[in-house]
C-alpha cells in the first residue's frame, strides 16, 4: 500500500512539474508575442516609419519651404534640408497621439532639435 501511495505521490509530481514547465513556456511566448504587438505599434517607431516614407520625405520638403527654409526653433537659416530635423512641437514621450499629427511637426536644425532635450 505504501509503495502505491508512494508511486501515485512521484507521478503526480512529475505531472506539475511537467504542466510547470509547460505554463512557463506559454507565458515566455506570450510575453514575447505582447512585446512584438507593442513595438508595432510604438508612436516612436510608427513615426520615423512615416519620416521615412516618401509621404513623409515629401511632407518634410514642403514644410521647409513653407517655413522659408529658415528653422521654427531660432529662426535662422536652414542651409540644407538633408541635416535638419522634423520636430514635434508637442512631444511623442507625452502625446503620443500626436506622434502622426502633421500640424504637431514642423522642421528644425538638427541642433535646435536636439537642445530640446
Amino acid at each position: 500500500m505504501k509503495n502505491s501511495q508512494e508511486k501515485n505521490l512521484q507521478e503526480l509530481t512529475e505531472n506539475l512539474f511537467k504542466t510547470h514547465i509547460k505554463i512557463n513556456n506559454f507565458i515566455n511566448k506570450s510575453q514575447s508575442k505582447i512585446a512584438n504587438i507593442k513595438a508595432k505599434y510604438d508612436p516612436r517607431k510608427q513615426f520615423n516609419n512615416w519620416r521615412n516614407s516618401q509621404e513623409g520625405k515629401e511632407w518634410k520638403k514642403q514644410k521647409y519651404f513653407q517655413q522659408n527654409k529658415y528653422c521654427a526653433i531660432c529662426q535662422e537659416r536652414i542651409n540644407n534640408l538633408k541635416g535638419s530635423h522634423i520636430d514635434h512641437i508637442k512631444p511623442i514621450s507625452t502625446h503620443p497621439h500626436l506622434a502622426l499629427d502633421t500640424n504637431n511637426m514642423r522642421v528644425t536644425h538638427g541642433d535646435c532639435n536636439l537642445l530640446k532635450g
